[in-house]
């Protein structure tokens, strides 16, 4: 097996990542100086296992997530499963530092049952993607950890690996194909219907024609950036932020690129993932309180309702939100919206 970690220890130099080897039962087999600089609190002369390495991260508070503080245990059972059920895993981690840190978890084939983690610094690249329209189905330089042969070739569905309901739409809103979440929306009527085979918002004919309008006209715009809209709900106060953008540049699993088709994601504001002001001001790079008008944004409060809120003048909130869109070159306070939910759906706390 030296070859096999030898070859992975090169990788990780190449990258300027760290490097964690382990065994079936979870215990450390090698690491390499990254990895130790990243993580300098733990005592890699003695023998650990992957359960100690997060205890340690714990007590020393790397992780920005409460969630992870208020039950350690059920985090790195929900790890452990990750482990169980996919053979490749690529996730992002924000420390408690500001720093944000690319995972790669691979298990290894041909032994007894190895499987190693890669780890690197990618804080610049999110900060520029988020402020450029993160895609969240497209992981930030994720192609270069391994090379292809060495990445398992699944076949995944484009709206199926999304994790809020997704559709594709024409751009007459004929809806071309959906996700299970997005179909149980429909189901419910609530706020959204078909009629004909098109997306509707019949109690709010005002968004229906907005949705129309921005549908119909979104590949004859000069830059193709995503556009949030509120979409009114039956029974919640709170609207569906829906965003209409293009499908990534290659589709998964369907061999080539879409053309003339969008991509619509709706997201619930009630049941966002989790996450603090304290990331998003990181990520953003604007203040606390910048990034708490952020964050109430992205519920579905208007600036009135925030205002009465923080018992602060309709204009301060305003200003607020002017100096978040001059910080980040977002356009509006749809953009901050749509900045925010996916910041929510990558770094916030889900179990």
């Amino acid at each position: 097996m030296s070859d096999l970690v030898h070859d992975l220890s090169g990788r990780a130099r190449d990258m300027n990542a760290g490097l964690a080897i382990f065994d079936k039962s979870d215990t450390l087999l090698a690491t390499n100086d990254k990895q130790k600089t990243i993580y300098p609190f733990i005592d890699y002369s003695r023998s650990v296992t992957f359960r100690d390495i997060v205890w340690e991260c714990v007590r020393h508070k790397k992780f920005s997530s409460d969630t992870i503080y208020s039950d350690p245990d059920r985090w790195i059972g929900y790890a452990e499963n990750l482990r169980r059920f996919n053979r490749f895993w690529q996730s992002f981690t924000l420390h408690s530092d500001g720093r944000v840190i690319q995972i790669t978890y691979e298990r290894l084939e041909d032994t007894d049952g190895w499987w190693y983690q890669i780890r690197r610094d990618v804080t610049s690249n999110v900060q520029n993607s988020v402020r450029g329209g993160f895609d969240s189905l497209i992981s930030l330089n994720g192609g270069g950890v391994l090379p292809p042969s060495g990445q398992p070739s699944f076949v995944v569905r484009l709206l199926d690996a999304l994790p809020y309901p997704a559709a594709l739409l024409t751009a007459r809103c004929q809806v071309i194909d959906g996700n299970q979440s997005f179909a149980s929306i429909l189901s419910r009527g609530d706020g959204l219907s078909m009629v004909g085979g098109r997306l509707c918002i019949p109690n709010a004919p005002t968004e229906q024609a907005e949705l129309a309008k921005r549908a119909a006209g979104f590949f004859r715009r000069r830059t193709r950036t995503p556009i949030t809209l509120r979409v009114s709900r039956l029974d919640q106060p709170s609207p569906y932020f829906a965003t209409l953008s293009e499908p990534p540049a290659q589709s998964v699993g369907n061999g080539g690129p879409m053309s003339g088709i969008l991509l619509l994601t709706l997201v619930d504001p009630d049941i966002l993932p989790a996450v603090s002001a304290r990331a998003v001001a990181d990520l953003l790079q604007i203040t606390g309180s910048e990034a708490e008008i952020a964050l109430a944004l992205c519920s579905g409060r208007s600036v009135d309702e925030i205002a009465e809120d923080r018992g602060v003048e309709r204009r301060t909130v305003y200003n607020q939100v002017s100096s978040i869109l001059g910080k980040t070159g977002l356009r509006n306070q749809a953009g901050i919206v749509r900045q925010v939910t996916m910041i929510c759906w990558h770094f916030g706390s889900r179990v």
